[in-house]
């Protein structure tokens, strides 16, 4: 595909100004050229995705937002949550690519490096991101799971110092090769400056990976393509379930 593409960011969680306006800051500076952007919320969820629990409210509402996407006109999907709530069940219901922030995230640090480190929220959520990682099959990379003691909506450019000191012991510790944020949202400006700073402290270029960007770009270029995901691997579903607005056409 050539020419101007849209994108649709699903977040799945509540709405807010405040969070959809920063989303537009972020990915429309991940976007390349010729690329829009457009953003939904889902209807019902949770205003935070900080647990396996969460995920499972997100699910059913970014199904359907993703499925609106694509009547809409959209290209692509990029879901804005490393857990990728939906993402599955949106991939049989569509026929444009879906693209998830964690398995881009995981999957583009698994080709830079060996052994691969996930910075996350709370310690509560290191379960959640490690199913992640074995989900995508990436388990045998894993080198470790290092919280900070953030909420989701706290996780900005006031958490870098602590950042830069659990990857900074993922590296010197347990022998971690790449960093990936288990966490979106991470602002503009947070992934480079920590990256400086990593490589600073280790003596050497480590990647520190940043969900926005890994899914935007993968995303764009699946929609350019013509790439979506294998109706073998996510066949479309037999049953209408009209009951809970999954029409098939």
């Amino acid at each position: 595909m050539t020419g101007s593409l849209e994108i649709r960011v699903v977040i799945p969680v509540l709405h807010s100004d405040d969070l959809v306006e920063k989303c537009k800051h972020e990915y429309d500076g991940a976007a390349g050229s010729g690329v829009t952007m457009s953003y939904a919320c889902i209807e019902t969820g949770t205003h935070t995705i900080e647990g396996r629990r969460d995920l499972a409210l997100a699910e059913p509402g970014t199904i359907k937002a993703c499925m609106e996407a694509e009547r809409d006109g959209a290209d692509a999907v990029v879901i804005a949550c490393f857990g990728d709530p939906g993402g599955d069940g949106a991939k049989e219901c569509t026929s444009i690519p879906i693209v998830g922030e964690g398995e881009s995230a995981l999957h583009l640090a698994s080709m830079l490096a060996g052994r691969i480190t996930v910075v996350t929220v709370r310690q509560e959520t290191v379960p959640f991101m490690r199913a992640m990682v074995e989900r995508t099959g990436l388990a045998s990379k894993l080198a470790s799971i290092r919280p900070v003691e953030f909420g989701v909506m706290d996780f900005g450019l006031d958490c870098i110092p602590d950042v830069v000191e659990q990857a900074t012991a993922a590296v010197l510790e347990d022998g971690a090769e790449a960093i990936v944020m288990g966490c979106t949202g991470t602002g503009t400006d947070m992934v480079p400056e920590i990256t400086r700073r990593l490589a600073d402290r280790v003596g050497a270029y480590v990647p520190v990976i940043d969900p926005v960007h890994a899914a935007v770009g993968l995303a764009e270029q699946c929609a350019r393509h013509g790439y979506r995901p294998s109706k073998r691997a996510f066949p479309t579903p037999l049953y209408d379930r009209a009951e809970y607005w999954c029409p098939r056409s």
